[in-house]
């Protein structure tokens, strides 16, 4: 009778534990059916598919593998099948340090060997810092002995019995999940990840003074430790308010290495509008690679009209300047200017642009870089490459007069000087508060703002030229 009860007994755990685990799915983040990602300035919205069978009644679904950096706010987990309801969802972080080891240990019996002896007991708290020595002592840690006694930061060799189950080297997914009826459906995990984004790029090549060609670049950055092969990549430029909430892990600061993607280099994202941005979107999707940068192609080659400049901004009337002879040098700007013209053109999200020129010799150099914001269409871009190497202003404050308490008189030189072999013509902004007027100016003017006017001042070939103007201020 008994040895019959005792096989009854066996059997019963036998079927219980596989019940157990037909009860638990367990997924990893490769072996997913569809992958897509869009991707933003500072995170990346991510998209996992997998047809799964669940039986009738309530069961678990543990996802595994997952990237580091993600946001425990932003996780969801999506259904084909209405039916199916998601009960309870929880993120549970990697171990990766004796800390977060410890906390898989909190209410079971450990081992303390020290010096004196060898203590076991429960940890109640694990600890929050080791402090290493001859015997290393866990700061923070609660042991309570066998005895009653609570041994508080205690020092010694902590040994740890056996983990309760495999530790987790990335993050995991868990989820209680309920369906009325045995059903297969397609399940979508959803979530944000920080570790993700995007950034343009673009290079303009110099042809000649008045034409450039613009190419531009997407740079997406994976610094997490996972890989993933996107079937479907979407791009979203513009200022989005896109929160990041604090991530469960941070992943160490990668190394970025450059990869260009052999077989992505040759497609052009299709642009279109959306919403109040832009979304750009590969169809056949790219692999980002863990820690590294993949390097693709945002937009052909265009060819753009340009214009070069030579900008040199003064400064308000009525400070003093520390130069002897009552003058300053004011740096002047080497400017290259285009309008991102349709229909050949495609709107510009922000990014770093590089200016490039043909030296005599053949050999193509980069002549400075700049970051440029969103350009919509038709808009302009002002690029910032550097300071004139032969061209040098001085600004000098020639007269300072109140007309009254709340009028003043300004007379302002400019001393200019060419190096160069050809003549050029230079654009002088000065700025004003207040209510002002130019009442005199040996050259012409323009005023462009409210605030702010312009002189062009023509410079000959290795030749100097000054001129003066009188501003009227109120306030």
């Amino acid at each position: 009778m008994v040895s019959q009860l005792g096989k009854l007994f066996i059997t019963f755990l036998t079927v219980a534990n596989v019940l157990l685990r037909a009860q638990m799915l367990v997924l990893l983040l490769d072996s997913a059916e569809r992958t897509s990602a869009t991707l933003y300035s500072n995170a990346a919205i991510l998209r996992h598919q997998w047809t799964v069978q669940l039986p009738r009644g309530g069961s678990t679904v543990r996802i595994e593998q997952l990237p580091d950096m993600i946001a425990p706010l932003s996780l969801g987990l999506h259904w084909g099948e209405p039916a199916v309801r998601t009960l309870t969802m929880r993120l549970e972080p990697p171990v990766d340090n004796p800390l977060e080891l410890f906390r898989m240990y909190i209410g079971r019996v450990v081992t303390l060997r020290r010096r004196d002896g060898i203590i076991e007991g429960e940890l109640v708290v694990p600890p929050t810092s080791l402090v290493g020595g001859v015997e290393p002592c866990y700061v923070g840690a609660v042991l309570r002995a066998r005895s009653g006694e609570l041994l508080v930061s205690p020092c010694g060799e902590l040994v740890l019995p056996p983990p309760p189950g495999a530790i987790p080297r990335t993050p995991e997914v868990s989820a209680e999940v309920s369906a009325p009826r045995v059903v297969t459906s397609p399940m979508v995990l959803r979530y944000q990840c920080e570790g993700i984004q995007w950034q343009a790029s673009y290079d303009a090549t110099l042809l000649d003074d008045d034409k450039l060609r613009l190419e531009g670049y997407v740079h997406i950055l994976n610094n997490t430790h996972t890989s993933f092969r996107c079937d479907e990549l979407r791009l979203i430029a513009g200022s989005v308010n896109l929160r990041t909430p604090k991530s469960t892990h941070i992943a160490d600061a990668a190394a970025i290495t450059l990869r260009s993607a052999e077989a992505e280099s040759s497609i052009i994202p299709v642009e279109e509008s959306f919403d109040e941005y832009h979304l750009y979107t590969l169809p056949f999707g790219a692999t980002l690679a863990s820690s590294s940068t993949t390097m693709l192609l945002l937009r052909p080659q265009v060819t753009l009209p340009v214009k070069r400049r030579l900008i040199a901004r003064g400064r308000s009337t009525g400070h003093t300047t520390s130069a002897e002879d009552g003058s300053e040098e004011i740096p002047v700007s080497s400017v290259v200017e285009f309008v991102n013209t349709p229909p050949d053109s495609q709107p510009l999200p922000a990014g770093l642009l590089r200016v490039w020129r043909q030296s005599a010799r053949g050999s193509l150099e980069l002549i400075g870089q700049d970051e440029i914001s969103h350009t919509a269409l038709g808009g302009r871009v002002a690029v910032v490459v550097g300071r004139a190497f032969d061209v040098r202003v001085r600004r000098r404050d020639v007269e300072n007069r109140r007309l009254s308490e709340r009028v003043t008189e300004s007379t302002v030189e400019y001393s200019l000087q060419n190096s160069r072999t050809q003549r050029i013509e230079l654009s002088v902004l000065e700025t004003f508060a207040g209510n002002w007027e130019i009442i005199s100016s040996t050259i012409p003017f323009s005023k462009r703002s409210a605030q702010q006017v312009e002189f062009l001042p023509a410079l000959p070939a290795k030749g100097t030229a000054t001129f003066r103007y009188t501003v009227r201020q109120s306030w």
